[in-house]
């Protein structure tokens, strides 16, 4: 009879559903080990997450992961999603999460995790980088890895959403924010204007949503010129309103382009 019981309570086991098997991942570097732990999902039935990081194997930070802006909880992103990397560029090594809000159209948080001695622990912020997501990169020349991302309040604001262009922004973390350092890439933003250029002229039926990434990208170049030369001679063309460079420069000029 014993034997039966263990034998009905092992094939229990064997058909639980995967939402209520734990599941874990981690990443290591510099003496720093961060695990992300959750039961369920990925995704909207995610639930549980908490995240531990051990410094040379003591734990020093274990908490629930906040869920600001998320349905239930800001699931994982994908299958590594936890990132030890040095983005002070000053030897300590500092936890970034990478974590999706749920819902359509919507939305990659990055969580950062650094130390701070005035609570011998980690201190949280995060910012939502939309549906453009955020790369984690060393893109220079700083020696550190910054955020490379998208400007999100260019989403569905000219044409339909999924023609609508997205300009450059670079962000990276300091004093324990993130910090907009966009105009520091200059090189990365006239590749990112040639592009929505191109696109332009391939796709004009989303022409008023591509060009004006476009616009940004090329004011934040200094080229406010150029930008005006472009718009007045496509409107002469037919191929812009006045109505639509009207509202575009006065939507550049609120967000600190033009």
């Amino acid at each position: 009879m014993r034997r039966l019981i263990l034998t009905a309570i092992f094939a229990v086991a064997l058909i639980a559903p995967a939402s209520a098997l734990a599941t874990s991942t981690s990443a290591s570097a510099g003496g720093v080990h961060a695990t992300l732990s959750y039961s369920g999902g990925p995704g909207i039935t995610t639930k549980n997450e908490r995240l531990t990081i051990e410094q040379n194997g003591k734990v020093v930070y274990s908490e629930p992961v906040p869920a600001k802006g998320c349905f239930k909880a800001c699931a994982p992103e994908d299958k590594n999603p936890v990132h030890v990397v040095d983005l002070y560029g000053d030897g300590s090594e500092d936890v970034v999460l990478d974590l999706f809000s749920g819902g359509a159209d919507c939305c990659t948080i990055e969580q950062v995790y650094v130390p701070s001695a005035a609570v011998n622990s980690y201190v949280l912020d995060e910012y939502d980088f939309g549906n453009a997501g955020a790369v984690l990169a060393d893109i220079g020349p700083k020696g550190r890895p910054e955020f490379v991302s998208a400007n999100g309040i260019f989403y569905c604001q000219f044409v339909g959403c999924a023609g609508s262009g997205q300009p450059l922004q670079i962000f990276e973390f300091s004093e324990e924010k993130f910090v907009d350092v966009t105009k520091q890439h200059p090189r990365l933003i006239a590749a990112d204007a040639s592009r929505w250029l191109k696109l332009y002229h391939q796709q004009p039926a989303d022409g008023e949503g591509l060009l004006s990434a476009w616009a940004a990208d090329q004011d934040n170049l200094g080229r406010q010129a150029a930008v005006s030369t472009l718009l007045q001679s496509q409107v002469a063309d037919g191929q812009l309103t006045a109505a639509f460079v009207t509202t575009l420069q006065k939507f550049l000029s609120k967000h600190g382009y033009a």
